[in-house]
């Protein structure tokens, strides 16, 4: 019997793409396809992570077919919008992105899109439709088509960047904290000489998707910058380091170190760094350890992500601050051999608890998951905060989607990235009346009643 999953997190190949697209500076997205495609992408994506993209709310270039041109073809409608947004929105370069109607009646999207290089268009295209898979495709489609295609536009004459590293994996917005890890990673690679090309967020454009295949090395942080990174080492020779999960704590130290000796850096300058970032750290937990003991801040805990994100989460929260993992939840549907690998990492890290994994993206699942797992911490997005209310426990939200939680520079990753994660778990058990001595100490302290 079929299976309805039930508020899916993880949307369609389309909204894949276009969070790519809306995340580069310069780039501005054509959707060709039905009106319901790019509004659905606002209210079900940027929406859901308490922001907006950078044109300030819902307007976005689309094609806008109806049912006249499923049945006739919309190709002409594609060269118009096309022409238009080139006129109305100005850009460094244009990405049409196709939806499952369009691509089931067989436009010729190819063709469209050399019309424009012929009128000199900057303009590339990815082949998008949501029966192709969620956004992690979407994501994998995208890169795809920038690495396949930009060469073909012409590569402005630029020096060569010393020590230059691509960051691969980190999907903009499915990742909530997105921007703020990248800049965390970005931070810990400047730490040892490298020079980091994000790719996405502030200052991110055009320049930089040139500069990827002059890169050293592809640093890939999730299972989903495994095929752009595959493909960039069959086209031009470009290794990769796939990491294990988000470099959170003292795993960034471990991650920063593997570096140093691939690319034969100065070891001596990476083991400075290292060591600076960890006793800066060591003095904030040395600082949190009375609150962390006279709150009772051990739990165990139910955790609920994308794989990268639960596999450097449980790490940190379990190898550094001692909490014990009851269920792990992964969101993202990682392909077999991903699954295999994860279990395996994970299984060695959690090692002498007993830690049920699973792998879903059934809102109803996840939820009959967390109740059984009866933990006294749920981390996790905001379809599992009913559930922790439910179970009278802290929770705290740093999953896609958000809801009540405005993120714009904040990160998980690194050193700094789990002093926030300290924070923010901190604060949520503090915050927790149930279970909360302290409280109620400071309360009578104070003379409050």
């Amino acid at each position: 019997m079929a299976h309805h999953i039930d508020s899916s997190r993880n949307s369609c190949a389309l909204h894949g793409a276009l969070q790519v697209i809306e995340a580069i500076e310069g780039f501005v997205p054509v959707v060709h396809s039905t009106a319901g495609c790019g509004a659905q992408h606002y209210l079900g994506v940027n929406r859901l992570n308490a922001g907006s993209d950078r044109f300030g709310g819902s307007a976005i270039s689309s094609s806008n077919i109806s049912e006249k041109h499923v049945v006739f073809g919309g190709s002409s409608r594609l060269r118009e919008q096309l022409k238009n947004t080139v006129k109305i929105v100005e850009g460094d370069l244009y990405v049409i992105v196709t939806g499952c109607a369009t691509e089931m009646v067989g436009d010729d999207i190819p063709a469209m899109n050399k019309e424009g290089r012929d009128q000199d268009f900057p303009v590339i295209y990815a082949n998008t439709p949501g029966f192709r898979g969620d956004v992690h495709q979407g994501y994998q489609l995208a890169i795809k088509a920038l690495i396949e295609q930009l060469p073909d536009l012409g590569k402005a004459e630029q020096p060569p960047v010393k020590g230059l590293v691509n960051i691969l994996g980190i999907v903009p917005r499915q990742d909530p904290f997105w921007e703020g890890n990248l800049e965390e990673i970005g931070r810990l690679l400047e730490g040892i000489g490298l020079t980091p090309n994000l790719l996405f967020g502030y200052g991110q454009g055009v320049s930089g998707w040139q500069r990827v295949p002059d890169a050293l090395l592809n640093i890939v942080v999730s299972v989903w910058g495994d095929a752009p990174a595959l493909l960039l080492e069959e086209r031009y020779g470009t290794p990769h380091l796939s990491l294990e999960g988000l470099p959170v704590g003292a795993a960034a130290g471990r991650f920063l170190y593997e570096i140093s000796e691939l690319l034969q850096l100065d070891s001596r300058r990476t083991e400075h760094f290292v060591q600076s970032e960890e006793r800066r750290f060591d003095a904030q937990l040395a600082a949190l350890a009375d609150t962390w003991y006279r709150a009772g801040f051990q739990r165990e805990f139910t955790l609920v992500g994308e794989s990268a994100q639960v596999a450097g989460i449980s790490e940190f929260l379990s190898g550094t601050l001692g909490l014990i993992p009851r269920t792990l939840i992964i969101t993202d549907n990682p392909p077999e051999y991903a699954r295999e690998a994860l279990l395996s990492r994970l299984t060695s890290l959690l090692n002498g608890f007993p830690t049920e994994v699973s792998f879903t993206e059934d809102f109803a699942e996840i939820s009959d998951l967390v109740r059984s797992a009866s933990a006294s911490l749920v981390l996790g997005s905001a379809l599992e905060e009913a559930v922790a209310a439910e179970l009278e426990v802290p929770f705290v939200q740093l999953s896609f989607p958000l809801s009540d939680r405005l993120v714009l520079a904040r990160g998980y990753a690194g050193y700094r990235g789990a002093s926030t994660l300290l924070e923010d778990l901190g604060s949520a058990l503090l915050s927790d009346r149930h279970h909360n001595p302290v409280h109620q100490q400071s309360s009578a302290a104070l003379g409050c009643s």
